[in-house]
């Protein structure tokens, strides 16, 4: 078995284009909306949206009706 090293393409990266994608939708937007716009895996979502989130580039609110966490842009963070 022969193993193949790829290197990265360039272009923004994962977390980048999550908040691309946040920033267009100001009533915010779940995890799910977000792996199927990207067509990235929702494990890998999470995992960058915990960042923006500690960061404080992204905040989160659980909808209670539906328990699930929508994502909003942290406009103040601009500032």
């Amino acid at each position: 078995m022969t193993i193949k090293i790829i290197s990265a393409t360039p272009g923004l990266s994962t977390t980048e284009k999550i908040l691309d994608v946040i920033s267009l939708y100001p009533q915010g937007i779940t995890t799910k909306e977000l792996s199927n716009r990207l067509n990235r895996p929702v494990s890998m979502v999470n995992s960058c949206l915990k960042y923006l989130v500690e960061t404080k580039l992204v905040y989160a609110r659980l909808d209670q009706p539906n328990q699930h966490w929508i994502y909003y842009y942290q406009f103040d963070s601009l500032n």
